[in-house]
């Protein structure tokens, strides 16, 4: 995706849109900044801190959520900005729970190949099992919530959606 400059793309559109529809426009687009941050709705900004943080913060500043990846913040966005709390709510905790149950399934993984009795491996074996079941349905649920965000996306840009 290449990164654009919104200051230069607000001059050239200043001189082809209206002031009144360049502010729909930017209700409507997310760019990508050339330092590798988005703006998002002229509401969100979202901005990587570290190796795994996804900051999403208001354009005052002020941090709103974390989250470890970059489409569930983008999701989050879209299903404030629709006032649909609850949902915005359960992709904070599927992505949380997500990363939790990764670290999990990493564990449990290390810890059946090191066990040396039959009984062990056993019980490791079904909690891996367990993580991953956790993991695919958590997964799945999320994925229909970025389903449903696109969805809106487009609608928004007037397009059909392919999903």
């Amino acid at each position: 995706m290449k990164k654009i400059d919104i200051a230069k793309i607000e001059k050239k559109l200043d001189n082809i849109i209206s002031t009144n529809e360049f502010s729909k426009l930017q209700d409507v687009v997310i760019f990508q900044n050339t330092d590798g941050t988005y703006q998002l709705f002229n509401k969100y900004h979202i901005r990587k801190k570290g190796d795994n943080d996804i900051i999403v913060s208001l354009n005052n500043g002020d941090d709103i959520n974390s989250f470890f990846n970059l489409k569930n913040a983008v999701c989050w966005c879209v299903f404030d900005k629709l006032g649909k709390y609850v949902s915005a709510n359960r992709i904070i905790d599927l992505d949380r729970h997500l990363t939790s149950i990764e670290v999990h399934i990493s564990i449990h993984s290390k810890m059946f190949k090191k066990a040396k009795k039959t009984e062990d491996k056993l019980i490791y074996l079904a909690k891996l099992n367990e993580d991953k079941h956790k993991k695919r349905y958590m997964s799945e649920e999320l994925s229909d919530y970025i389903r449903h965000s696109y969805a809106w996306q487009q609608k928004r840009f007037g397009l059909k959606s392919e999903h």
